[in-house]
């Protein structure tokens, strides 16, 4: 019996192999993308068990997000090979409260944001993050603000308790004004229109913007593509765009005109150059994990 099942094995699973090869040919960069991202998105809620039992020490406290920085830095980045060269991040060496704005492509950009969280910064995330595990979890503890972009009078309540946030706590808060992921949308321009909820609160605040600029993430990292390499990526540290004296009127002026001088920013980097000459060229060097 064990002999006849050795026998049918030895030809069936040639013939098996044969058949599943072609698929599995074509699959292997998906599934090898998914693996890779469910490993990605791992690490945040290993890293939200190892910062929770720090965080409890003080829960709610706007510095928490040092530990989630902290041990983000040490090991993310290393892990799946990617490089982050950061420009002028004395730019975010203030005692002072202040607005950071981000541009958002993808997952990455928790990375950018992790590398160079300056002290007593927290941010606005949308209401589902609460929900996603140790990472909720982990956000609540560091006074993380939720907002619920479909309800206008709550995402109002969530201005107002901002506000109160860096006011009595002189906290920073870190904010992308896109709202959504670029990689998520159809949109010619390297940024999606801003949303004018981080320059209201900056307004309202009379509290100084800080652009933060992350360069394309599209050589390393494509969701649409299914494509995650190593790779590395440029963040920039604009100077402080003063607020004080201005009104609500100047808002949309203002947006505009930090989100323009954020692309300008966003085109000098060197991997555009890089995509720009390899479009023109047609050669990629970009080597798949």
């Amino acid at each position: 019996m064990a002999a006849t099942v050795v026998i049918t094995l030895f030809y069936v699973l040639p013939v098996l192999l044969c058949v599943l090869m072609p698929v599995i040919v074509v699959y292997w960069r998906t599934l090898r993308f998914y693996v890779k991202y469910f490993l990605y998105n791992s690490c945040y809620m290993v890293i939200g068990c190892l910062s929770i039992p720090f965080c409890l020490l003080k829960p709610g406290d706007v510095d928490n997000g040092r530990w989630a920085a902290l041990f983000t830095r040490e090991s993310v980045k290393h892990l799946f090979g990617i490089k982050i060269h950061v420009r002028h991040i004395e730019r975010l060496q203030s005692e002072t409260p202040y607005i950071i704005i981000c541009n958002h492509q993808s997952n990455m950009d928790n990375m950018a944001m992790m590398e160079i969280l300056p002290p007593r910064c927290t941010a606005i995330m949308k209401k589902s993050t609460k929900f996603a595990g140790t990472v909720g979890l982990l956000c609540i503890l560091c006074g993380v603000i939720f907002v619920d972009r479909s309800n206008r009078s709550q995402a109002k309540q969530a201005l107002e308790q901002t506000m109160k946030i860096i006011k009595k706590k002189n906290a920073k808060v870190w904010i992308f004004p896109e709202g959504t992921r670029k990689d998520n949308t159809e949109c010619s321009d390297p940024m999606l229109p801003f949303k004018k909820g981080a320059f209201n609160l900056a307004v309202h605040a009379q509290v100084p913007i800080v652009p933060v600029v992350c360069s394309s993430q599209s050589k390393f990292f494509s969701y649409k593509e299914k494509k995650f390499t190593q790779g590395k990526f440029t963040v920039t540290v604009m100077p402080h765009v003063d607020t004080f004296g201005l009104t609500l009127e100047d808002v949309p002026t203002l947006a505009e005109k930090t989100r323009q001088s954020m692309i300008d920013v966003y085109k000098t980097h060197p991997e555009i150059r890089t995509l720009l000459i390899e479009m023109i060229t047609g050669h990629n060097n970009n080597v798949a994990w």
